[in-house]
């Protein structure tokens, strides 16, 4: 996105093209090896294509600076379609492909032939910016960057990493921005009392300016000796005379400091508030400098772009969330402080890794970039789908996405940021899973470890999990619903020991099999790991330890009876362990049980059913390194080392 719309020439390298089309380069330089005609040859060549759709009302009388780019005849249709097309040049392929070696691309000739690629792209690559029909991608019309930059203006604020760097004078960020927002005052287009101040400044540095000729240059003539006093002949009487002349630009960059108020008279130096602060500050900075730049240009851009990488960096989670909430707002603000009135149409980019912003963003705010591996390419080639919320859940009803929403909302959106997922029904299980998952690591050394892979843990009660498969559907996450039996005596009836039950009230347990209806606990006991997963889910719920033993009706109930010696469970039958298991499970309070074994006593062993489900999220993991962008990489070391020599 910067570089399509940033100012300034657009140039890519070999490593900015995707590493799954490295082998169309190869097929274009194979068919122009065989003398096949520009026709054949380009449409083989990658290119990088960045497609913008700006909405607009076609009631409206005139379109401004998006009117070149309406090249449709639908008096319907209100999207304008913008394709920027990084590509070869018109002309270019004879150039691109000269002198090239023939013959087959084994490993060291396609090495050579990258090495080669990297060198010629720039220069043989060029931006075209067309209009395309939304209806009719054929039909386009070519435009120039300055038509683009008409119609789009954009802003970038990077990811503050050298906010506490105190050891260069680069810690002193917050005045470098002024510098731009006195560049901005000063242009001719600039709002009145932007000027006013502009111009007011510009008074005071040449006032100071004229002291600085008139008398500051006549004392520091007095610290130069004169040429004739060393003895050099021929010099014709030249002297040397001093200049002192003062830049305003860089009195606010390099010599202005900012300072916040301290207390006796003693004001704190800007390196000395909290980076947060620091942070926050400067993005508000820079919104203010976009907004008048805006107001600056000589025509009005139809929209400014705003991305903000990151804010998250040093912002604690309230004001992280605060920010975010406030955006919109700031900008209605600064739009409402103009003479005018006038409207800023601005739209703001946010990349984020931060589940607090997410929460405050809202589902139909978040674009959700999903790595996944390319159907048919080579094993270890990666791609990134954006995936839009405001779709992914069309098919949830409006109850269950309001839950949803409320639930990530009032919790976190970790969902949005993991790998997997594991949901489970209440504290105990959130609390002791880890244990959990560390003993069965210590245990099992050469199986998969779920220790070193992104992984959140949900904690949303058993009526409740079902709901959130659509979502982990649409994020395409692994995941683990760990759940309990809830065994009951019939359906609506009172819960009761499994042995003594015949139904489950487990609504998750209802949906996850709800082709068996009614559900049966002896079906439930029934079902094989298989029956457990769907696709890239599963569920977990109690199980025998042992073939015909005892099964626990709840977490606690399973966690008894898989250290039976320990707890000391009365009763010689299965039945009646059960019983002596889910008596004295209620006995102790969630919390205090679930605190107890995850810190104070670690000697006992997890429930099989909760070990089984580990086990299987375990598998899975994400596809190892790319092996064409590693052949990218390659290319490019052994360049440097030619360059080196």
């Amino acid at each position: 996105m910067r570089r399509f719309l940033d100012e300034g020439p657009t140039t890519f390298q070999l490593e900015d093209f995707s590493s799954s089309c490295y082998d169309n380069f190869c097929e274009a330089r194979n068919a122009f090896m065989e003398g096949k005609d520009e026709a054949t040859i380009r449409p083989l060549l990658p290119a990088i294509e960045l497609n913008l759709v700006c909405r607009y009302d076609p009631a409206q009388l005139e379109l401004g600076p998006l009117a070149p780019f309406v090249v449709d005849l639908d008096p319907t249709c209100a999207d304008a379609s913008i394709l920027l097309r990084y590509e070869l040049k018109d002309g270019a392929i004879k150039t691109f492909f000269d002198a090239l070696a023939s013959g087959d691309l084994d490993a060291e000739a396609r090495l050579t032939f990258f090495r080669t690629l990297r060198e010629r792209i720039p220069s043989c690559y060029a931006l075209k910016t067309l209009a395309q029909d939304p209806n009719d991608p054929d039909n386009q019309r070519l435009l120039t960057a300055a038509a683009l930059r008409n119609l789009v203006k954009t802003g970038f604020i990077n990811a503050q990493r050298g906010l506490d760097d105190v050891t260069t004078r680069e810690s002193d960020v917050l005045a470098k921005v002024l510098e731009g927002l006195f560049t901005t005052a000063a242009s001719p287009t600039a709002d009145t009392a932007d000027r006013l101040i502009a111009e007011a400044l510009t008074t005071a540095v040449n006032d100071i300016q004229n002291q600085i000729d008139t008398n500051f240059s006549d004392q520091l003539k007095g610290l130069m000796p004169t040429l004739q006093s060393f003895g050099y002949p021929g010099l014709g009487g030249q002297e040397i005379r001093t200049e002192t002349t003062l830049n305003i630009k860089s009195l606010l960059s390099n010599f202005t400091k900012v300072r916040y108020a301290g207390y006796g008279g003693v004001p704190l130096p800007e390196s000395y508030n909290g980076l947060g602060v620091r942070n926050l500050i400067f993005i508000l900075l820079q919104l203010v400098g976009f907004y008048r730049a805006f107001r600056a240009e000589t025509v009005s851009p139809g929209m400014h772009m705003i991305f903000i990488e990151e804010p998250e960096a040093h912002l604690h989670p309230q004001m992280q969330e605060v920010f975010i909430r406030q955006l919109d707002k700031i900008a209605q603000q600064l739009a409402h402080s103009a003479d005018d009135g006038g409207v800023w149409p601005v739209q703001f980019v946010v990349s984020t890794h931060s589940s607090h912003i997410a929460n405050a963003s809202g589902f139909e705010s978040i674009r959700y970039f999903l790595g996944t591996d390319v159907p048919g390419a080579n094993s270890g080639i990666r791609q990134a789908r954006i995936k839009d919320l405001r779709q992914g859940l069309t098919g949830t009803s409006a109850s269950d996405r309001k839950f949803l929403h409320q639930y990530l909302t009032l919790t976190r959106c970790d969902l949005f940021f993991a790998d997997k997922a594991i949901l489970v029904e209440g504290l105990s299980e959130r609390l002791l899973l880890p244990v959990m998952i560390e003993k069965l690591e210590a245990a099992d050394a050469t199986s998969p470890k779920l220790s070193t892979q992104y992984v959140t843990v949900l904690e949303v009660g058993g009526a409740y999990a079902h709901l959130f498969l659509p979502l982990l559907d649409f994020l395409e996450l692994r995941s683990l619903i760990i759940t309990d039996l809830d065994s009951v005596t019939v359906a609506g009836g009172t819960a009761c020991a499994v042995h003594e039950g015949s139904t489950t009230s487990n609504a998750c347990l209802k949906a996850w099999f709800s082709d068996d209806a009614p559900l049966a606990l002896t079906a439930l006991s029934a079902k094989l790991d298989t029956d457990k997963a769907k696709g890239r889910h599963r569920i977990a719920y109690q199980c025998p330890e042992a073939v015909n033993g005892p099964c626990g009706r709840t977490f606690e109930d399973a966690f008894i009876l898989a250290n039976a010696t320990q707890f000391g469970l009365a009763g010689p039958t299965p039945q009646e362990q059960e019983l002596s298991a889910r008596q004295l499970a209620g006995s102790f309070k969630k919390s205090e049980f679930a605190l107890k074994y995850a810190i104070e006593e670690r000697n006992w062993n997890a429930p099989k059913y909760i070990l089984d489900g580990v086990r299987w999220l375990a598998g899975g993991n994400p596809a190892g390194p790319d092996p064409a962008l590693a052949l990218a990489i390659a290319a490019i070391a052994s360049s440097d080392e030619q360059q080196n020599a």
